[in-house]
């Protein structure tokens, strides 16, 4: 009897699976609410009134939302010996990732999911049915979405979009520069640069090379806010530009980060005619992506991007295999690819122009 009763228990897999857009939500709100960022002025906690009160909340509900945090070791629960009154304490381990000025922000990622992901993934039966996110758009969002009618040229969607970019490429650039050996380039552009992220590591790692980001005027602007010190932001040239339609700048390595993968195959041969085009002879194209293992069955972080480059954008993940082809047939050669150490599936790789 015990064993029957056991087995028609619902497996936990599924519940974690099924429930897990509730603990998405609440991270959601809490991050938007800039929770953790209040927590982090008052070390010693506060009580669910005081945050009620600071944030303009119903308390009843402050303190379910705190409770539910705290049970999913977001933040901690303590109580005053004197009072027995419950008090919040952020978590530091977990603090440094959810306030919005730390170095290792995960903010620009939470809010770029709250605000974009999400509502996209509610239409999710749309876009399997019909192949593509535009209705899924327009009911998300009110809007038909094209190249040049796009979510991410709007000011709120622009700025989020442009922060988790610039936060996630801050971790894994250095790493990109540091995968080969770059310093017989001595014109660097990165192409869809956005935020200067990568273009700012490459010239910290190869100060002898001039380096360029070219991309739209949004980015541009975007990319005002969002500098280092002075020394770098010096060495580091920003062009406004479309990567479809205007001459790229001179360069003899031209670089593309989390770019071929948003793009549709006919983007992508477009994309790489150019680069192959305006590219120096014994120049070099260097494109870092996540790659799919061969069977394309894993790793999961890329089936999760392989997910979401269907649902945002148009294009999708590849095999390291299929990357050597599409770049061989476009006149490249010596192909090379290495895993940029530390960070999972992400990886760098190379082809020359003869």
């Amino acid at each position: 009897m015990e064993n029957e009763t056991n087995s028609r228990l619902w497996p936990t897999v599924l519940v974690d699976i099924n429930n897990g857009f509730e603990k998405s939500q609440v991270l959601f709100v809490t991050t938007e609410l800039q929770l953790y960022d209040l927590l982090a002025t008052h070390p010693n906690g506060m009580t669910a009134n005081e945050i009620a009160s600071r944030k303009e909340l119903n308390l009843e509900a402050t303190e379910r939302i705190l409770d539910f945090v705290a049970g999913i070791k977001l933040i901690k629960k303590d109580f005053k010996s004197e009072s027995k009154t419950a008090i919040y304490k952020n978590l530091p381990q977990i603090a440094t990732f959810l306030q919005s000025s730390t170095p290792n922000s995960m903010v620009g990622a939470i809010m770029h999911a709250s605000r974009i992901k999400y509502p996209l993934y509610q239409h999710l039966m749309t876009i399997i049915k019909t192949g593509n996110h535009t209705e899924a758009y327009k009911h998300a969002f009110g809007f038909d979405v094209t190249l040049e009618n796009n979510i991410y040229k709007s000011d709120i969607y622009s700025a989020t979009f442009l922060q988790f970019m610039h936060q996630i490429s801050s971790i894994t650039s250095p790493g990109v520069a540091k995968t080969f050996d770059l310093s017989s380039f001595c014109e660097i552009c990165d192409l869809g640069g956005g935020s200067g992220a990568l273009a700012y590591a490459l010239a910290s790692e190869y100060p002898d090379a001039t380096v360029t980001v070219f991309d739209l005027a949004y980015a541009v602007e975007e990319a005002k806010k969002i500098t280092p010190d002075d020394t770098q932001r010096q060495r580091v040239k920003f062009v406004v530009g479309d990567i479809f339609q205007d001459e790229f700048p001179p360069a003899n390595l031209y670089t593309f980060a989390r770019i071929i993968h948003d793009w549709e195959d006919e983007k992508v041969h477009q994309l790489l005619q150019r680069t192959f085009k305006y590219l120096k002879s014994g120049g070099a194209v260097l494109i870092a992506e996540h790659l799919l293992n061969e069977t394309k069955t894993g790793p999961l972080e890329t089936l999760f991007l392989n997910m979401n480059m269907m649902v945002e954008m148009s294009g999708r993940e590849r095999t390291e295999t299929e990357y050597r082809q599409l770049l061989e047939q476009h006149g490249f050669v010596d192909f090379q690819c290495k895993s940029v150490g530390g960070h999972g599936s992400f990886h760098t790789m190379i082809a020359k122009k003869p």
